[in-house]
C-alpha cells in the first residue's frame, strides 16, 4: 500500500492479497467512494441492497439462460468476422469487437439492432462508463474556471428536457434518487467527481437511456416477453425491485455486457497479431481457447482499477487508515502480483492458475456480466480463428488506446487490422 502523493486522504492497494482482502469485505471497505453521495449503480451498493437486487437479476445468468444465446451469439459472431473477411482490413474494434456485443446487449434488452440503434447504444455505455461509475480517484484537476463552469451548466441545461419527462414517470422517491445528480460547480479535490465535472455533456444520454428502458419496461408490464426487461417485471410486482434499481441495474448490465467484452475481444486479437502460431492453438483445442481468454483477461483485464471507501477506522497491510479513507483499488496490479503468479508479467495460458486471477473483481461484487463475457469471448474468438489464417496489424496505423474513461478502463479506441482468410469470406466450419 502507498499513500498517493498529494492526496492526504488517498492510498493505493496493489497487492493480490490485499487486493482480495477489501474486495471481499464490503461491510469495512465500502463501494460507495463518496461518503456525501450515493452512486446509484449495483457495483457501489451495501451488502443487504446488493444481496437483494442481485438475487432478482441472477437468473439472468444462469448457465441454462446463457446457452439459450450460443447459437445467437454465434450468428452475431459470424455475421461480424464475414464482414471483416470480405473487407479484408479495418477497425477490428468498429467492425468486430464492439458490434458483437453490443447486438448481444440489445437482444437482451429488446432494444432495436440497426446500425444506427447499436451506435447509439454504444454512446449510452461510453456516457454510463464515464459519468455514472466515477471511480477515477484522484489526479485529473477540478474544472473551476469560467468557461468550465458555463460548459457544465450547458450539460445540466442540455440534460434537462430528458430529466424532466423521466421525473414525470417515476414515483417521487424513486425520482428523487435517480434525478440527485451531484453539483460538478462544487467538487471538492479531496473527492473529485471526475464524471460529471469532466463530461457534463453526457448527462442528457444517461437521461434519454433511462426513458428507453423505461418505455420497454413499461410496455413489458402490459404484454411480457423474454428479454432482460421482462425478467424484472416479476420483481417489480412483488417489491422485490424499484424502479430505479431497475433503471441502475440496466445501466450497470449495459456496462458490464458490452465493455467488458469489447475490451478482452480486441485486447485478445491484439494478441494474436503478436503471434500468429496463436490462431492455430486456438482452432484446434477449445480448452486452449478457454485457457487464452483466461490470460487475457488476467494481463489485459478490462478494469484496470476500482474505488473503495473505509467505513471505519482499519489496519490495512500494516497500515493504519481514518474513516472515510479512499482507497484505490489496482485490480490490474494485483494480476501482476509477483507473490502471486510465477513470472507474472509473461503471457502464459498454460500456466496451473490460468483462471485465478482478478479482472472481474471477488467477493459479493464480482461483475455480474463475468460468465456472458467469457462466453461470448470465447465464441467470438472461435469463430475469428475458423475464419482466418492471419492477423496482422497495419504498420503505419497504430492501435490507439483509449484514455481510460476515468475509471482504469483497459481498451483500444482502434486496432487497425488486416486479415487473411483460410476459407472463402463468409464459410466457417
Amino acid at each position: 500500500m502507498q499513500p498517493v502523493p498529494g492526496h492526504p486522504n488517498f492510498w493505493t492497494v496493489a497487492g493480490h492479497s490485499t487486493v482480495t482482502e477489501v474486495l471481499r469485505n464490503p461491510w469495512l471497505y465500502d463501494g460507495q467512494p463518496f461518503p456525501d453521495h450515493e452512486v446509484p449503480v449495483m457495483s457501489a451498493m451495501a451488502p443487504d441492497q446488493h444481496k437483494r437486487v442481485r438475487a432478482a437479476l441472477q437468473g439472468l445468468f444462469t448457465r441454462r439462460a446463457l446457452d439459450q444465446l450460443d447459437e445467437f451469439i454465434t450468428e452475431q459472431a459470424v455475421r461480424r468476422t464475414t464482414a471483416l473477411a470480405r473487407a479484408g482490413c479495418g477497425d477490428l474494434m468498429a467492425l468486430w469487437a464492439n458490434p458483437i456485443p453490443l447486438s448481444v446487449i440489445a437482444t437482451l434488452f429488446g432494444f432495436p439492432s440497426s446500425e444506427s440503434d447499436l451506435a447509439r447504444l454504444h454512446r449510452y455505455g461510453d456516457a454510463a462508463v464515464r459519468l455514472v461509475i466515477p471511480y477515477g480517484g484522484p489526479g485529473l484537476p477540478v474544472p473551476r474556471g469560467p468557461r468550465d463552469r458555463f460548459r457544465q451548466l450547458a450539460g445540466l441545461a442540455a440534460a434537462a428536457p430528458a430529466a424532466s419527462r423521466l421525473a414525470r414517470r417515476l414515483p417521487k422517491h424513486d425520482r428523487t434518487r435517480l434525478l440527485r445528480i451531484p453539483n460538478p460547480l462544487a467538487d471538492r479535490p479531496g473527492y473529485p467527481r471526475t464524471g460529471l465535472s469532466q463530461h457534463p455533456q453526457l448527462a442528457r444520454l444517461i437521461m434519454e437511456f433511462n426513458l428507453e428502458v423505461l418505455d420497454i419496461f413499461t410496455a413489458r408490464l402490459q404484454t411480457g416477453g423474454d428479454n432482460v426487461v421482462d425478467a424484472l417485471v416479476g420483481p417489480y410486482r412483488r417489491g422485490e425491485l424499484s424502479l430505479v434499481e431497475i433503471l441502475t441495474s440496466a445501466l450497470q448490465i449495459l456496462v458490464a455486457g458490452y465493455e467488458t467484452t469489447a475490451s478482452v475481444l480486441g485486447s485478445a486479437v491484439h494478441r494474436i497479431a503478436a503471434d500468429p502460431q496463436l490462431l492455430d492453438a486456438l482452432r484446434d483445442d477449445q480448452d486452449v481457447l478457454t485457457a487464452f481468454v483466461e490470460e487475457t483477461l488476467r494481463l489485459d483485464a478490462p478494469l484496470q482499477r476500482t474505488l473503495r471507501r473505509t467505513t471505519a477506522a482499519a489496519v490495512l497491510a500494516g497500515v493504519p487508515l481514518p474513516a472515510d479513507a479512499q482507497l484505490i483499488v489496482m485490480l490490474g496490479a494485483a494480476n501482476v502480483d509477483e507473490d502471486r503468479y510465477q513470472r507474472p508479467e509473461l503471457f502464459d495460458p498454460e500456466r496451473p492458475d490460468v483462471h485465478r486471477h482478478l479482472a472481474f473483481g471477488t467477493g459479493i461484487h464480482t461483475c455480474i456480466g463475468a460468465t456472458l463475457a467469457r462466453m461470448e469471448a470465447r465464441i467470438a474468438l472461435r469463430v475469428f480463428a475458423e475464419q482466418f489464417k492471419t492477423v496482422s496489424l497495419i504498420a503505419d496505423a497504430p492501435p490507439i488506446r483509449l484514455d481510460d474513461k476515468d475509471i482504469g478502463m483497459w481498451s483500444f479506441s482502434a486496432l487497425p487490422v488486416r486479415v487473411e482468410t483460410r476459407t472463402p469470406a463468409g464459410v466457417t466450419r
